[in-house]
């Protein structure tokens, strides 16, 4: 949650969680926060992304050897 979200919405300060698509209006997104059962819309002021774990998950992602499960070419 941004600032403004976190004044805005107390009830969501510090929770996090996965946007999953836009919402009903241009300036809405539908988010899953970790824990819930159900979206939420909120305002796209309101949210800011977690850099720090997309940074690791990319790089994990990177570290990792090809696949060769290519199977067309073997006899």
């Amino acid at each position: 949650m941004s600032a403004l979200g976190a004044a805005r919405c107390p009830k969501f300060a510090g929770r996090e969680g996965v946007i999953i698509g836009s919402g009903r209006y241009r300036s809405t997104v539908r988010i899953m926060f970790d824990g819930f059962k159900s979206p939420t819309s909120l305002h796209s002021t309101y949210i800011e992304p977690v850099v720090e774990e997309e940074s690791a998950s990319r790089s994990d992602r990177d570290a990792m050897p090809p696949d060769n499960t290519d199977t067309r070419n073997r006899r």
